[in-house]
């Protein structure tokens, strides 16, 4: 008699879905092995193969190096256009050597323009139906190995290892975003950033063929002050303080949302920052009750001191602690939000210095601005900076960027961001003003615009906060 097992259940087989796992978080999990963890325990936690692990800790120098959203390290196929391609890396190579600026979308322009060439339509007959997208640009500037970069100056020298470092911090906010799941609201990033009471353009109008220009001002070059600017990733605004560099606070009237601090030196230290978290930080949440939070610090050393840190763990802050030399990349205070707030408060000066009725001394000189009125110029530049400026400064240094991957292209994007900027700036000055203006019009107030940044970046460097910077920073990944 035959038996048969009709009535037994057999397991279902279901076939497992991949996960994939782009570069950042690939370095991510890295940075947590790195951190003292065993090869089990971090493959668990994140709930991937010991084998996926070792591959990705042997190639971590092509994961520095790739497109935080690359998941495959494999350059894909050949190009489509390889003549068209050679061409094209020539010419960008041509502008560089002359310092000229060269944007995605000129890549773009350059390969549509080129693709129109006789030669390459008939070696290539589909090439007129080619639309060279921002993805095709993607694909081009990997195989060329070609990435986004903002100018530099002497101040701003990126350290020989900070690709290294910037995917560690990278890969440190995105560890904490998983854990913890901090809403925009509660990321946020401070910043110090030195100013003087004497805040001249570097540039002016003058008669052509004019040898020597001067510029007037007040002699207070030396006579500094410092604000402290806090911003949250959904686009809050923190209320900022400003240290002069007093032993009291002086009896004038200050204005409404702007807080003013004193002490000898003017600068930050262990005690004003204490108080800064106390009284400022807190304000993060509506109700005072200090949920969990991520705040973006650079590496200065009253940041990071023992009694700082205490007070940040009692409010429940998480800090990520930029290596020092790389705020230029990672800070968004530092990246778009300082410049143009220093550049609207010079405006404001500028009208001052040509406008108002001033004071003398008695030798002659002009008398620096007063205290309440300098505070009344930081509270209008800080209010007049948009929020949405804010945001994409967030995402442009990969700080808040959604953890699915999706918005990883805006990192670094310095370019689009530079010219949002400006677009910006140029539409809130035309509706100020109420005027129509034309291209020309436009074309000339856009340069002044870069002029004022260029001359933030001219004057005044912190050289007391980047002297007192660790250029190594080792975050606390417990």
């Amino acid at each position: 008699m035959v038996r048969g097992n009709f009535g037994i259940r057999h397991a279902r087989v279901t076939s497992k879905r991949n996960r994939h796992w782009s570069a950042r978080e690939k370095l991510m999990i890295i940075m947590y092995y790195e951190s003292g963890h065993s090869k089990r325990s971090t493959a668990d936690k994140f709930n991937i193969q010991p084998k996926q692990l070792r591959e990705w800790i042997n190639n971590k120098e092509k994961l520095l190096n790739a497109a935080p959203y690359t998941q495959r390290l494999n350059t894909g196929a050949r190009p489509k256009y390889p003549y068209l391609e050679a061409e094209l890396i020539e010419w960008v190579k041509e502008a560089r050597s002359q310092l000229k600026t060269v944007t995605r979308y000129m890549v773009q322009a350059k390969a549509r323009l080129l693709a129109k060439k006789e030669s390459y339509q008939a070696n290539y007959p589909d090439i007129k139906n080619a639309k060279f997208s921002q993805k095709w640009v993607d694909g081009f500037m990997s195989r060329h190995k070609l990435v986004n970069r903002r100018k530099t100056t002497v101040a701003q020298r990126l350290p020989e290892d900070y690709v290294e470092q910037q995917g560690n911090f990278l890969s440190y906010i995105l560890y904490r975003r998983n854990e913890h799941n901090y809403p925009l609201s509660l990321i946020g990033n401070m910043d110090e950033t030195p100013m003087a009471f004497n805040l001249p353009s570097n540039n002016t109008i003058e008669q052509s063929g004019t040898k020597t220009v001067l510029i007037l001002s007040t002699g207070h070059e030396r006579s500094n002050f410092t604000v402290v600017l806090a911003c949250m990733a959904d686009g809050t605004k923190l209320p900022p303080v400003i240290i002069f560099k007093l032993k009291n606070i002086p009896r004038e009237v200050f204005p409404d949302g702007v807080i003013i601090r004193t002490n000898p030196e003017g600068w930050m230290n262990e005690n004003e920052m204490t108080w800064w978290i106390e009284n400022v930080w807190t304000r993060r949440a509506s109700r005072n009750n200090n949920p969990r939070s991520l705040l973006v610090l650079d590496s200065f050393s009253a940041h990071k001191t023992d009694v700082v840190k205490q007070r940040f763990r009692e409010k429940k802050t998480d800090l990520a602690v930029i290596p020092g030399g790389l705020t230029s990349r990672l800070q968004p205070l530092d990246v778009s939000l300082n410049r143009s707030f220093k550049a609207k408060v010079r405006n404001l000066y500028n009208n001052w210095m040509s406008e108002a009725i001033k004071d003398y001394t008695p030798s002659g000189k002009i008398k620096r601005p007063s205290y309440s009125l300098v505070a009344s110029w930081v509270k209008e530049g800080w209010d007049a900076i948009d929020t949405s400026m804010i945001r994409r400064s967030f995402k442009c240094c990969g700080i808040s960027n959604a953890t699915d991957g999706t918005e990883d292209t805006l990192i670094f994007d310095f370019n689009q961001l530079e010219s949002k900027i400006n677009r910006e700036n140029l539409g809130r000055e035309v509706e100020k003003d109420g005027e129509n203006n034309d291209k020309e019009n436009e074309s000339e107030s856009e340069g002044n615009d870069r002029n004022e940044l260029e001359d933030d970046e001219s004057e005044l460097k912190d050289n007391y906060y980047e002297e007192n910077e660790e250029q190594t920073v080792i975050q606390d990944w417990s």
